[in-house]
């Protein structure tokens, strides 16, 4: 029979003391205590957010790991953290699957990042109307969330003319034409047509016979799968030149007819490209990939849960407030583990591109991990989530603040995002050898 490690009285005094401080950071120094078995979101003495923050703030001085997940089906209580508090057990060292991640043999495959581009739908939505349309209070998604206007596509854009669109600025960006790829790499959480977005985008381009296409899954984490797929074949040697795409177009899909409330009006259309070439191909290139990191914390995959139904609309299961605490959990452990990684202190990163539900959980992101919000672009407050392209449209943004320095002065950018289920990825990019320079 397993023995229980009785907490002692001045450890759980300890606990309560910062429970209470980081209770006081969020709602106040006047707010008073609340009883301890009172849900302080459905009392308004907390909201989502500010729980979310609380549920960090308590991690962060407790050293205890993933607190939110173990709230799941808990009230948002004193009692509640108190008690999973208690079951915790402190870690003063890196986590076990951080350690895996340390110490698990990798071997190094180089590919230069030759140039980038994003597209946005070019129909921009104030928030007030997207509240309207899905039937929230008026102001929710900009006071809430911070979402300000929302991208939508045009009647005449698609995933692949907006795909086309940046793939097409991309090759441009490398001084390199569509008969020079190897490969196309596609990425869409929104595109279900046949022939496949690579296919389309294959023909839309004019790439050559024997380049391939392939598309890639992943949802909000495709892009980084897809630059992973595209890492391999340059480093194996089977391909010189891969452009990756990524093309999502909410605005059809998560229509107010068929979901209902904030899910659907989160969501805005968008594009990115990158265009990659093997090591020692330098023309044009301002920036290298470093090694990727991929994983699953399988128990949020209820959080969110979409599926078709029978007559058009969709079966959504949104649990707006599990998927923050588990967004900024897992992303800061995701940043964590690319710092490890990579040797690269996060305070000398020029730019963190993230997945980004919202703007709000974009500052509190930045908040845990200690860094400035000014390096994570601030694509989701005017264009909303853009889903597989999100992580893409922040990169390039991200690439295109760095080009303006000198090569010297440049600083890496680290990738970390999501994807239903919960996958989880990161990586990072490092300033490329500069070359002569005026």
């Amino acid at each position: 029979m397993a023995i229980r490690r009785t907490v002692s009285p001045n450890e759980e005094n300890s606990l309560r003391r910062v429970v209470e401080a980081c209770f006081r950071r969020e709602a106040g120094a006047s707010t008073p205590f609340p009883d301890e078995t009172t849900d302080l979101i459905q009392t308004g003495i907390l909201d989502s957010m500010a729980w979310v923050s609380f549920l960090r703030g308590v991690e962060t001085a407790s050293g205890a790991s993933d607190l939110g997940s173990s709230l799941n089906k808990r009230s948002a209580s004193i009692a509640s953290v108190m008690a999973v508090l208690r079951d915790s057990q402190r870690s003063t060292a890196l986590s076990d699957d951080l350690q895996r991640q340390v110490a698990r043999p990798v071997s190094v495959l180089s590919a230069i990042l030759a140039g980038s581009s994003s597209a946005l739908g070019s129909r921009v939505v104030p928030s007030e109307e997207v509240d309207r349309a899905f039937g929230m209070p008026i102001g929710k998604l900009r006071n809430r969330a911070g979402i300000e206007s929302v991208a939508y596509a045009a009647e005449d854009e698609t995933e692949v003319t907006l795909g086309a669109r940046a793939g097409e600025e991309a090759l441009r960006a490398a001084s390199c034409g569509a008969q020079g790829l190897d490969w196309i790499i596609t990425t869409s959480e929104t595109h279900h047509d046949y022939p496949g977005l690579a296919a389309q985008l294959h023909s839309r381009l004019l790439a050559r016979e024997d380049c391939g296409a392939l598309d890639v899954g992943g949802g909000c984490l495709g892009l980084l799968n897809a630059l992973a797929v595209a890492q391999s074949l340059i480093g194996s040697g089977a391909a010189r030149t891969v452009a990756v795409v990524t093309a999502d177009v909410h605005s059809r899909v998560l229509t107010p007819e068929r979901v209902a409330g904030e899910f659907g009006g989160l969501f805005g259309d968008g594009a990115s490209a990158f265009l990659l070439r093997g090591e020692g191909e330098l023309a044009g290139s301002i920036y290298q990939l470093g090694e990727f990191l991929f994983g699953c914390a399988g128990q949020y995959a209820a959080a969110i849960q979409v599926a078709a139904r029978i007559g058009g609309g969709l079966d959504v299961q949104f649990d707006g407030e599990a998927l923050s605490r588990a967004a900024i959990t897992r992303l800061e452990k995701v940043i964590t583990t690319v710092e490890t990684r990579s040797g690269i202190p996060r305070s000398s990163v020029g730019g963190f591109a993230t997945h980004q539900p919202n703007p709000r959980l974009l500052t509190l992101l930045a908040k845990q991990c200690g860094v400035s919000v000014d390096a994570f672009p601030p694509i989701c407050r005017t264009a909303g989530n853009l889903g597989s392209s999100m992580c893409g449209a922040a990169l390039d943004t991200a690439l295109q603040n760095e080009a303006k320095s000198k090569a010297h002065q440049r600083k890496p950018i680290f990738l970390a995002s999501l994807g239903p289920g919960l996958l989880f990825g990161g990586g990072w990019l490092t300033p490329a050898e500069p070359s002569a320079e005026s």
